[in-house]
């Protein structure tokens, strides 16, 4: 049975799974022409569809996109504060960072692996 959301997964699970969804959807309409994002975007819905359904290696593509999408999100940021960057441009980047990095904590949460290594096939 193909569901796009499982209710019988914890909070942190559901919550990886609609992020996964969201970030995908909005990361393919800004894209561009690069195809490393574009694996990234298409990752986090595929693994996000895949652990929905109790799937491990969606469970695992879901985690890697998320981290990767994090990082991509954060460096810069990070980069902007040592630099002599402005404060719009500061607190822009912080902005772009939340829900990557929202996405990497429900997925990689404690209950979220627990759950995964107990029912997914």
């Amino acid at each position: 049975m193909n569901q796009w959301l499982n209710r019988s997964h914890p909070q942190t699970l559901q919550a990886g799974v609609i992020l996964g969804y969201i970030s995908a959807v909005f990361g393919l309409l800004g894209v561009g022409g690069l195809l490393f994002l574009l694996l990234i975007y298409l990752g986090l819905g595929a693994g996000a569809f895949a652990t929905a359904n109790n799937k491990r290696w969606g469970y695992v593509l879901l985690a890697v996109c998320a981290c990767l999408a994090a990082i991509l999100e954060i460096l810069p940021f990070v980069l902007s504060i040592t630099g002599s960057s402005g404060l719009e441009i500061i607190l822009a980047r912080l902005n772009r960072t939340v829900f990557p990095t929202a996405l990497a904590v429900a997925v990689l949460h404690v209950q979220s692996r627990e759950y995964q290594k107990v029912w997914f096939e």
